[in-house]
């Protein structure tokens, strides 16, 4: 469960990054619609590092923590791929995709808590 902790850390320290960076050096270089997208990515990516350090902490979340850091991963560097290169490729699905992958790691880890108790 440590690396729940570790990339929990990571999708921490992205998100937060990428938030900050909207607020001050990226707010001229991209458009509103990119710079909405980054801000909410940002935020979203944090957040799920949040629930990756919980799930570090869970005797039974592995399966959910496996489910958020991929879903969370995959959402993110599409999103941000889409942002930085201004394309939009075929594959712009798996942005929902990676959102959905994370939202199931979510019921897992109720699903965990339930199970303990």
């Amino acid at each position: 469960m440590r690396a729940f902790w570790i990339f929990g850390v990571l999708h921490g320290l992205i998100g937060t990054a990428i938030f900050f960076l909207t607020l001050h050096p990226l707010r001229d270089a991209l458009d509103a619609h990119a710079l909405d997208l980054a801000r909410t990515g940002g935020a979203w990516q944090a957040m799920q590092g949040l629930a990756l350090m919980i799930a570090a902490h869970a005797t039974r979340a592995r399966i959910a923590g496996a489910l958020i850091a991929g879903g969370t991963a995959l959402s993110c560097a599409m999103l941000y791929f889409i942002i930085f290169t201004g394309l939009r490729p075929p594959i712009i699905v798996l942005v929902p995709i990676g959102g959905s992958i994370a939202m199931l790691g979510w019921v897992g880890l109720l699903a965990a808590r339930l199970r303990t108790h």
